[in-house]
């Protein structure tokens, strides 16, 4: 079983460690026990009250916890601690050991990248696919392509479109986060983000970001009418409903795009073994 565990903020919501699992309760509800062993990522969303023991439940099982607030921004990353290294990092390492070996990860995550758009590309026109198909595309095709499906170029919606293109961000780096740990990969060793905290997924997150502007597009579709989004002092957020509705659609979709994560896991392995040979 595959599932990410969602806090949403929520005045009325408090969540406790019981033994090897969590109980949710939330006023005027019956309370909620979820066992750690059915989780496999956890997302805490805004303030809640949450006991210190939650967290280390689910860090001690390998399990990363990830805070961020409506705005899209990552506030932390709890992350299972080991005084040891990830058990491939040696083996990770050789991407770095030469030039031609850092060429030769770049030149096969641009592919991969291509790959997703051109994946994207079909499901908003089959037409254009086509074109992309039988001529060939650039990066900069790609982006021409999927700026005419964003919102208006004006400042207010343009400071929308980052909050909520960062939030669907973070629940990919959340979501291929939890991949790397569990394959004993070293998050942090990125050949594209190099000496960046969490490099390597993001590294990972570049291949994939076509599915996530694609997500954040859609989201725009329905927040039109649903008000998804509020002016604050500090800037637009996103509500409750409007993060719910991400969620949904992050969700519906999460099958496939962990069985692309794990693809390309299983495809990084394959090139460190052949630059090893």
């Amino acid at each position: 079983m595959d599932r990410t565990l969602y806090l949403n903020e929520n005045k009325g919501l408090r969540v406790f460690r019981d033994g090897p699992s969590i109980w949710i309760k939330e006023d005027g509800k019956a309370g909620k026990r979820i066992p750690a062993r059915l989780v496999n990522r956890v997302v805490i969303i805004g303030n809640l009250r949450l006991e210190a023991g939650v967290i280390t439940l689910f860090t001690d099982n390998d399990i990363p916890v990830t805070f961020f607030d409506h705005r899209g921004n990552t506030v932390a990353v709890a992350m299972p601690y080991n005084h040891q290294l990830p058990r491939h990092y040696e083996e990770q390492k050789v991407f770095l050991e030469t030039e031609d070996n850092i060429e030769r990860f770049k030149r096969w995550l641009y592919a991969k990248r291509k790959e997703i758009q051109l994946g994207v590309v079909k499901r908003i026109s089959k037409r254009v696919a086509g074109l992309f198909i039988s001529k060939g595309f650039r990066e900069k095709d790609y982006r021409e392509f999927i700026e005419e499906f964003k919102p208006s170029n004006h400042p207010k919606t343009d400071e929308r479109f980052k909050v909520v293109s960062m939030t669907i961000s973070n629940l990919f780096r959340e979501m291929v986060m939890g991949c790397i740990v569990k394959a004993d990969l070293d998050p942090h060793l990125g050949i594209l983000y190099r000496r960046r905290n969490f490099g390597f997924a993001l590294d990972i997150c570049h291949i994939l970001e076509a599915e996530s502007e694609l997500q954040t597009i859609q989201f725009f579709k329905s927040a039109k009418e649903n008000g998804y989004m509020v002016k604050e002092q500090v800037g637009w957020s996103v509500t409750k409903e409007g993060m719910k509705d991400i969620i949904h659609r992050f969700e519906n979709r999460r099958r496939q795009l962990l069985d692309a994560v794990e693809g390309l896991i299983d495809e990084v392995f394959e090139l460190i073994r052949e630059l090893r040979r």
